[in-house]
């Protein structure tokens, strides 16, 4: 395993070994203590560096009171995803290869054009234009550290706030017409409903969410790149996922989304 400088050596060499052998961080007490979002931050992007995957683009998580009540956060937050974990619709995945898999419903997002860092933050219309495609999704969230014993925040931020795999549907005709705060959410496991929700859960709009990330990475000193996928949060469906069960989400007037556990 490589060792890379770090402050935090040890959880950053924790969290590689930890996405490269798909399992789980038992004890963080080990490891050292992180402080501020900040260094959360440099830490995910020290794994990332580290893994050397091609980079697929960005999770946005808790972009609403509720999840960030479940999610323990007081604001959206956002994690780095990998090329290696998008699938087209419909997807299979092993459940015995997945980290307490959560199943959401989400708009997933392709940047058509760069967002570049710059001092000036992107306005919304600016972000829309830089959007070519918008797709109705499934993410399969999946944690390096145990549901049952989750540890700070900080440390779900550290691991890209169980950034995980991402399906992508249809792409939904005439996007920036169509008025994505108004699409209704249905999760159906093993043909019966479990969960619904609403993109206006996300931000009020999902758009909304993308703008927000354009601006939190500005302060990161990153960007947006040509072709980046945006997994823009979850449409407050949060769904376990367990050995056998099949799920669609129907995503009202666009079109169903489907992934079977096996």
């Amino acid at each position: 395993m490589k060792t890379i400088a770090s402050t935090h050596p040890r959880l950053v060499n924790a969290l590689i070994a930890a996405r490269r052998d798909g399992h789980q961080i038992e004890d963080v007490a080990q490891l050292e203590r992180l402080e501020t979002e900040d260094d959360a931050y440099a830490v995910m992007q020290q794994v990332a560096q580290a893994l050397g995957w091609a980079p697929a683009g960005w999770k946005i998580a808790a972009t609403n009171a509720d999840l960030q009540r479940r999610l323990r956060t007081t604001q959206p937050v956002c994690g780095i995803t990998y090329l290696r974990d998008v699938r087209e619709h419909p997807a299979t995945l092993r459940r015995d290869e997945l980290l307490d898999p959560i199943i959401e419903c989400e708009i997933l997002f392709v940047l058509g054009k760069p967002l570049t860092p710059r001092t000036r933050a992107y306005s919304e219309d600016e972000v829309a234009m830089a959007i070519s495609r918008a797709h109705i999704g499934i993410e399969v969230a999946q944690c390096r550290f145990p549901r049952k014993h989750l540890p700070d925040p900080l440390y779900i931020q550290a691991d890209g706030f169980a950034s995980g795999h991402y399906i992508c549907g249809a792409p939904i005709p005439d996007w920036r017409n169509a008025m994505l705060n108004g699409i209704e959410v249905v999760l159906e496991r093993n043909g019966e409903p479990v969960a619904q929700g609403s993109t206006n859960d996300v931000m009020g709009n999902p758009l909304h969410a993308v703008t927000w990330l354009s601006k939190r990475l500005n302060q990161l000193g990153r960007g947006l790149r040509a072709g980046d996928l945006v997994a823009s949060g979850s449409c407050n469906i949060l769904i376990p996922g367990r050995t056998g069960d099949s799920f669609r989400a129907r995503f009202a007037d666009v079109g169903d989304v489907s992934l079977r556990l096996t």
